[in-house]
C-alpha cells in the first residue's frame, strides 16, 4: 500500500543510552519516525500475520495463534467461501487509515491499493467494487478501472497522523510523549541516571527493514528499542493469561454455539465443532485493526509493548500533536475498512461507512479528461458531466449485493484446534485428529456451550498472547470439566 519506495530510504533517530546497562533510555524522533510506529495500530491483524512472517534481521516470527489463523485461510478451498475475494479479503485486508500511511515515507503495509472497478459494459455502468473477481449485476467481472475524483482533489490524500514539526521522547517500552527538558530529566532519574557522564549519545538510520522488525519486537518483547539498536535480544516473556482480565459489557446480543472436545485429564481443548458463523467470528479476527483490539480490550491486550504505545496516545493532546481531531480517533478506535464486516458480528466494532458515488464522464466536445480519462468517479455530482450514481457491491456477496455478509458459505460445519487451526470438519479428519494427540476415547468429553462478547473477547486476547487461544479463552467455562477429570 503507498507509493514506490526504495530500500536506502531512511530516517534519522537519536538515542540516550544507559552507558552502564547498555540499554537505551529513550529517543528523540520526529515525525516520519512517530507516524510509523503510530501506523501499527491500524494494521488489520492479517497484515500483521503476514509480515512478522516476512523474512529481516531478527527473522520471522509468531505472534500467538495469529499465524496458525492466517495459514489456515491460506490452505482453505475457495469453495468454502461464498465468493473467491473473500479469500482475498483476509489474506489481504484493507486498512481503513490507508490514505494515512500511503504517505508515509517508511510505510512497511505491502497491501495492495485500493482500487476502483467497473464493468466493462459501458450500459451496466451502475455497480462498483474495489476488489477483483467480484460481478456486475450484469453477470460480467467488475475489472475496469476507473480513478476517483475529491472535492478535495486526488483520493487519499493525508499526510501521516502528527504535525509536522513536532518532536518526541519514546522510551524503551514505547511510551511516547512529547519533547520537553521536564520529561527528559525525569526518565533520566527514573534510569537512576544522576550526571551526563552516564550517558552517551548515538544517532541511527531507520530502513523500512528495521522498522518492520520494529513491529515484531514491538509485538513480543518489552525491551523493544534496546534489542533493536543495540542488538541485544531480549528474552522472550510469556504472558499469562486470565479470563478474568477481559472486560466486557453484559454478555447479551449475538451469541454463538459450539461443541468442545476436551481431554478431561487434563482440560486441554482439542478442538471446537461448528458452524459457519463460527468460522466467520474466527475469520474477522484478521480484519480487526491493532488499535480496534486495544480499544475493545481496554487497552490490556499483554501484547509485547503495543498497551503502553496505545495508551500514550490515549493521553495524547489531539490538538497540539495530531494533524486533526478525526486522526486520535483512526488510531485508538479504528473501523474495518469498507465491507469488511460480517453480518453476525458480536463485537463493538464499526466498518468505515462509504460515501456516495457517482460515475461522471466529460462530454466529448469539452476534452476534457482527469488523470486521461474522460471517465472517473466522484463524491460530487456537478452539472458539467453526465452523471449517475453508482452503488457499491459487497465483494463476499454471490449475487453482487451491497448488505453485508459472512465469509464462510454455509450450511457448513468446521473443527478448530487449539492453536486455531480451522478447516472443514468431517469424521475422518476428527477421528485423525485425535490419533495425532494420541487421546483415548475413555479420556474424552464433549460439552455444547455458547459463545458471547466475553467468550469472544477472551479468544481474541489469548490468540494474540498463547498458542492455546481455545482453552486459555474458555477456561472460565470448563472449569468443572477440568475438575471432574483429576
Amino acid at each position: 500500500m503507498g507509493v514506490i519506495q526504495t530500500e536506502e530510504e531512511q530516517v534519522s533517530l537519536k538515542l540516550l543510552i544507559n552507558r552502564e546497562t547498555n540499554k537505551v533510555i529513550f529517543a528523540e524522533a520526529g515525525k516520519e519516525f512517530v507516524d510509523v510506529l503510530f501506523s501499527f495500530l491500524t494494521l488489520p491483524l492479517g497484515t500483521i500475520a503476514r509480515l512478522v512472517q516476512k523474512q529481516s534481521e531478527l527473522g520471522p516470527v509468531r505472534v500467538g495463534c495469529l499465524n496458525t489463523l492466517y495459514q489456515s485461510v491460506e490452505n482453505l478451498d475457495e469453495n468454502c467461501l461464498w465468493t473467491k475475494t473473500c479469500k482475498e479479503m483476509l489474506l489481504q485486508p484493507r486498512n481503513s487509515a490507508e490514505g494515512e500511511c500511503k504517505s508515509m515515507k517508511l510505510n512497511i503495509d505491502d497491501t495492495r491499493p485500493t482500487e476502483y472497478l467497473v464493468c466493462k459494459n459501458k450500459h451496466a455502468y451502475c455497480t462498483l467494487s474495489t476488489f477483483s473477481n467480484a460481478r456486475c449485476t450484469c453477470g460480467d467481472i467488475l475489472d475496469r478501472p476507473v480513478p476517483l475524483k475529491t472535492n478535495a482533489g486526488n483520493a487519499f490524500e493525508a499526510t501521516g497522523f502528527v504535525n509536522t514539526g513536532s518532536t518526541f521522547i519514546i522510551t524503551d517500552d514505547l511510551v511516547v510523549m512529547p519533547n520537553c527538558l521536564h520529561t527528559s530529566v525525569r526518565e533520566l532519574l527514573n534510569c537512576g541516571i544522576k550526571n551526563r557522564s552516564s550517558v552517551q549519545e548515538m544517532t541511527v538510520n531507520v530502513t523500512k527493514k528495521k522498522v518492520l522488525d520494529l513491529l515484531k519486537f514491538s509485538l513480543l518483547f518489552k525491551s523493544v528499542l534496546t534489542g533493536l539498536f543495540l542488538e541485544k535480544t531480549p528474552t522472550l516473556e510469556k504472558a499469562s493469561f486470565f479470563s478474568g482480565d477481559v472486560v466486557a459489557e453484559k454478555n447479551i446480543g449475538i451469541h454463538i454455539k459450539v461443541k468442545v472436545v476436551m481431554r478431561k485429564s487434563d482440560g486441554k481443548i482439542l478442538f471446537v465443532q461448528g458452524e459457519e458463523d463460527f468460522a466467520d467470528f474466527l475469520f474477522s479476527f484478521l480484519t480487526f485493526p491493532l488499535g480496534a483490539v486495544l480499544r475493545m480490550l481496554k487497552g490490556s491486550s499483554s501484547v509485547g509493548n503495543i498497551d503502553g504505545l496505545y495508551k500514550s496516545i490515549v493521553y495524547l493532546d489531539q490538538c497540539k500533536y495530531l494533524i486533526s481531531r478525526g486522526v486520535k480517533n483512526k488510531l485508538v478506535d479504528p473501523c474495518l475498512a469498507s465491507h469488511f464486516n460480517i453480518s453476525k458480528q458480536m463485537f463493538p466494532i464499526h466498518e468505515q461507512q462509504s460515501s456516495e458515488l457517482f460515475y461522471r464522464q466529460y462530454p466529448r466536445r469539452g476534452l476534457k479528461v482527469f488523470h486521461g480519462n474522460r471517465y472517473f468517479l466522484t463524491n460530487d455530482p456537478g452539472d458539467d458531466a453526465v452523471c449517475r450514481t453508482i452503488k457499491l457491491v459487497d465483494p463476499k456477496s454471490p449475487t453482487s449485493g451491497s448488505s453485508s455478509m459472512g465469509y464462510a458459505k454455509g450450511p457448513a460445519l468446521f473443527m478448530v484446534t487449539d492453536d486455531l487451526v480451522l478447516a472443514p470438519m468431517t469424521p475422518i479428519s476428527a477421528i485423525s485428529l485425535l490419533d495425532y494427540f494420541k487421546t483415548p476415547f475413555s479420556d474424552l468429553k464433549e460439552k455444547s456451550i455458547s459463545l458471547g462478547i466475553k467468550e469472544g473477547l477472551c479468544i481474541l486476547k489469548a490468540c494474540l498472547i498463547s498458542r492455546s487461544a481455545l482453552t486459555n479463552g474458555l477456561a472460565h467455562l470448563l472449569t468443572d470439566e477440568v475438575n471432574e477429570g483429576k
